[in-house]
């Protein structure tokens, strides 16, 4: 089947790259606010929504007399921003509709103005891109190098477009690939279930329990350190920015141990595991037949460009990590041997209670998305299993899974559904 999906990766650069990118960051910012304050206008004088595409037109034009350095970056970094603020506003409207449909409980979400005290931003750039071994090449960049090499798809793929972001001050670069994948075997395992908790990040029915790693927890007293000297620095100073750039990375590696938590525990929900004996086994047929990565050359264009010699293979530590990084990749895929060992249906509880405080290091709405797209590359079915108002015990029926909810009360907490998988074997031990 064909599937759009994402690469992240970290990119090298050096600072004349830096500054590019801060300038392309800026404009697209700059063209967002622009839009933003454009389509205001035009509703107010002529009470109609202005397209990306007029915006783009009327954005041509300053170009020409007010906005002579929008000439410095690509066209695709404006021109993406406007289309997302398109995007935005259609996100708006449809909340509106939900909303008066008593459908949506938030706020519909009306695009707000960016600013640079969130962080620098990002641009996403189209057209000519290609993806090397150890390097991307973009529009207006060239390539830039790559921190991680072997994990961006070089062949096999159409890239769409790549996003380049920047956090805590670090860039990355995300390319948008379609890709053809083959379609995951139905998994035959037996049902299991899925209570996500504060002191444990997930306890299955089948006696697994996923731990918490406290991720903001082990760090606070190096937290607090660090924000006094913050708050110590002069403002303004050169002191005071470093200070802060410290800050931001500590907070930023312990939001990276949670997805790491929820990428580890939803993959060892929904993936077979296998022994060490078969994994071995399986990475030697794999190894067997992979072909030797070789270094991907750009072709000359032209009638008169000479017939150039084929690709070098990588260097033998490169093209190690690269094969390594590749037989990883198949031996995740689902196939039909390992169908017994992936569970069919995973049922998992609603936390949908209001006022409700659970540990920041759960997370158990990122986990359940994470699951749901876990689940659906791995051939499997997902089941939510949401408490009814009543007090007491209620029998509820999900696909031939039978669930007993059990509801307590916990001091200062509101009530909150503890689900208590209890029979068709998916709890061990009986009710009580």
């Amino acid at each position: 089947m064909l599937i759009t999906r994402g690469y992240r990766t970290q990119l090298d650069l050096n600072h004349q790259q830096i500054t590019l990118c801060k300038q392309h960051a800026g404009a697209a910012r700059w063209s967002w606010n622009w839009g933003l304050r454009r389509k205001q206008e035009v509703y107010q004088q002529e009470k109609r929504w202005i397209s990306a595409m007029e915006l783009h037109r009327e954005l041509n034009t300053l170009k020409q007399t007010e906005i002579p350095w929008m000439y410095e970056v690509s066209k695709a970094a404006p021109q993406e921003a406007l289309r997302d603020l398109d995007q935005a506003y259609r996100n708006f409207f449809r909340r509106c509709d939900l909303k008066k449909e008593g459908k949506w409980r938030g706020k519909p979400g009306f695009p707000k103005p960016k600013t640079k005290r969130k962080g620098v931003g990002s641009f996403r750039l189209t057209g000519s891109i290609h993806i090397y071994e150890q390097a991307i090449e973009l529009p207006r960049f060239g390539r830039l190098r790559l921190h991680e090499c072997g994990y961006l798809p070089t062949g096999g793929v159409a890239v769409l477009s790549a996003t380049v972001s920047e956090k805590a001050g670090r860039w990355f670069v995300s390319v948008q690939v379609s890709e053809q994948v083959p379609d995951p075997p139905q998994a035959a395992g037996p049902p299991i279930g899925v209570d996500t908790g504060i002191k444990t990040l997930a306890q299955c029915s089948d006696g697994r329990a996923i731990a918490n790693p406290k991720a903001l927890t082990s760090e606070l007293k190096r937290i607090k350190q660090l924000h006094r000297w913050l708050s110590r620095k002069q403002k303004g100073s050169k002191n005071r920015a470093k200070a802060r750039q410290k800050v931001a990375r500590k907070y930023v590696r312990v939001a990276y141990v949670r997805e790491d938590a929820l990428h580890k525990g939803t993959s060892q929900l929904t993936r077979a595991q296998l022994p060490p004996e078969e994994r071995e086994i399986r990475k030697a047929e794999i190894a067997a037949t992979l072909p030797e990565p070789k270094a991907k050359v750009k072709p000359k264009r032209g009638k008169r460009s000479k017939k150039e010699s084929p690709p070098e293979p990588l260097p033998k530590t490169i093209a190690n990590k690269v094969k390594a990084k590749q037989m990883k990749k198949l031996l995740l895929q689902a196939c039909i041997l390992d169908a017994q060992r992936r569970p069919a249906v995973v049922v998992l509880e609603d936390l949908h209670v209001a006022g409700m405080r659970t540990e920041p290091q759960a997370g158990s709405g990122n986990q359940r998305c994470r699951i749901r797209r876990v689940q659906a590359a791995n051939g499997l079915q997902n089941v939510l299993a949401r408490r009814k108002p009543a007090v007491g015990r209620s029998l509820v029926c999900f696909h031939q899974t039978v669930l007993w909810l059990q509801p307590y009360q916990r001091r200062d907490r509101p009530f909150r559904a503890h689900l208590c998988l209890r029979a068709s074997g998916l709890w061990a031990g009986d009710r009580s």
